[in-house]
């Protein structure tokens, strides 16, 4: 069913993330099933409420939080069809990074405009469409020349549909439609702003903090980079290749240091004078 791939065969990112909103949509329906009322207790705890904006958590939870099969079942659907090949495109750990940060962004974003606007404080906002819009315009940015069939039934490139779908969300933002447009229009923010870092190979703010002190990594970088420049310095040159492949897949090929990408190019010249091309 649209040549989607196997679920044990998507990246890691994905299937964890599938994971733990199929987790929390199921904790709301066995509630149902054995008569306790979980989905106002889910939504209480987990629902960003734009007059409780003091309580940080929350716009971390709301990604996680569906109450609606139909939500669910195409938010889910949204993430396995493009977010695999995005978290295999730029690395699995900068795929979560976008995540977090496209759906934590379209939170704040959009509380001014239910405190300050029409749209009541009151509101309950749920759901991972703010995360997936940041993916999407990471998709956008990968794959521009992509056909999809809009809404399931319109063919069109993904460097057009991605505008039709933010200017749907501009056109709509203040119909009161039980749909929390600002909050999609956040993660379309959100997904520019992270691609922007991504592409410039910055290193985004939040990451800095987890980080050693400048002299500490600049040093260790220094050793690693002595160590990556000279083929003589490898005891077992098969896991020094197994090591940069699986930093690759991780982290993207953006990730490698100028080191690493030479020890590959002088790998593939090896393998090409054996085979005597």
């Amino acid at each position: 069913m649209f040549g989607l791939k196997p679920f044990r065969y998507l990246a890691k990112p994905i299937r964890v993330l599938i994971g733990i909103n199929a987790t929390v949509f199921g904790l709301v329906i066995l509630g149902a099933l054995i008569g306790l009322d979980s989905q106002a207790l889910v939504l209480s705890v987990g629902a960003l409420i734009p007059i409780e904006f003091t309580q940080a958590w929350r716009f971390l939870t709301y990604n996680f939080v569906h109450v609606s099969f139909m939500h669910f079942l195409f938010n889910m659907l949204m993430l396995w069809m493009f977010g695999d090949e995005v978290a295999e495109f730029m690395g699995h750990r900068k795929f979560v990074g976008l995540y977090i940060f496209s759906g934590i962004f379209a939170g704040i974003f959009s509380i001014p405009f239910y405190l300050f606007g029409s749209l009541s404080p009151y509101a309950m906002i749920i759901g991972a469409s703010g995360a997936l819009m940041g993916v999407f315009v990471a998709y956008y940015k990968f794959f521009p020349e992509r056909t999809l069939l809009l809404f399931f039934v319109i063919p069109l490139k993904m460097k057009y549909a991605i505008w039709v779908l933010i200017a749907l969300d501009i056109m709509m933002s203040q119909t009161n439609d039980s749909i929390a447009h600002f909050t999609h229009l956040g993660g379309v923010l959100a997904g520019f702003i992270f691609m922007y870092l991504f592409n410039n190979n910055r290193v985004p703010f939040w990451k800095r903090w987890f980080l050693p002190k400048n002299k500490k990594r600049n040093s260790r970088s220094n050793r690693s980079e002595k160590v990556l420049e000279g083929e003589v310095a490898y005891i077992d040159q098969d896991k020094q290749m197994d090591a940069i492949l699986s930093k690759v897949s991780k982290e993207g090929v953006s990730s490698l240091t100028e080191s690493e990408r030479q020890y590959l190019l002088k790998a593939g010249d090896r393998l090409r004078r054996r085979r005597g091309q």
